[in-house]
């Protein structure tokens, strides 16, 4: 569904999705009620976010796991929930489907892939959504080397200082769906391999 509105002026998190981007080639979100532009991902920024997708759901698959796996699915952060959509790049929700899901809810799980042209944007988005209650972890893929580091809350709730690091030859291990991914099966297909 697509209505016209203005994407200059300011608008509700339930504006924003009923506008659906009027055609906007790339990724928008909505940050404090204003439409922002990410630049358009690079290819190897697609493989990526397409291999975790589908390494994610297939382990969930294999699992007989009720969650579910999204690709930029609209996420709304606790804060100011009424003026601001984030957009990861992977998520994973846990809760049953509904018939009216404009929103992807309670995501335990978000998944950025850092691009050089929108890191501080990809940050601040990872940090709007970690004030969701219900995501247990936050895994970063860089797109430019082989690098992955993984935000997990601890049994407080409380996010750690400083993130698990896994390189090249390693395995990510991602405690809130059970799940150890080798990070050649991430970067799989990339020029970075």
């Amino acid at each position: 569904m697509s209505a016209h509105v203005n994407p200059l002026r300011r608008m509700t998190a339930e504006e924003f999705i009923a506008w659906g981007g009027d055609g906007h080639p790339g990724k928008l979100e909505l940050v404090n009620g204003v439409v922002r532009a990410m630049s358009p991902a690079s290819g190897t920024h697609a493989l990526i976010q397409s291999s975790i997708a589908g390494l994610l759901r297939g382990h969930l698959k294999a699992r007989n796991s009720p969650c579910r796996v999204g690709t930029e699915a609209p996420i709304r952060p606790r804060m100011r929930s009424d003026v601001n959509v984030r957009a990861p790049d992977v998520a994973v929700t846990c809760v049953p489907k509904s018939r009216d899901e404009k929103f992807f809810p309670d995501p335990i799980l978000i998944v950025e892939v850092l691009s050089p042209s929108n890191e501080r944007e990809t940050w601040e988005s990872i940090w709007a959504c970690a004030t969701i209650p219900t995501i247990q972890e936050v895994m970063v893929v860089d797109s430019e080397r082989i690098r992955v580091v993984v935000y997990t809350k601890d049994s407080s709730g409380a996010w750690p200082e400083e993130p698990r690091l896994a390189e090249a030859g390693g395995t990510v291990r991602l405690a809130s769906i059970d799940a150890a991914i080798a990070i050649a099966e991430i970067y799989a297909d990339t020029n970075l391999v």
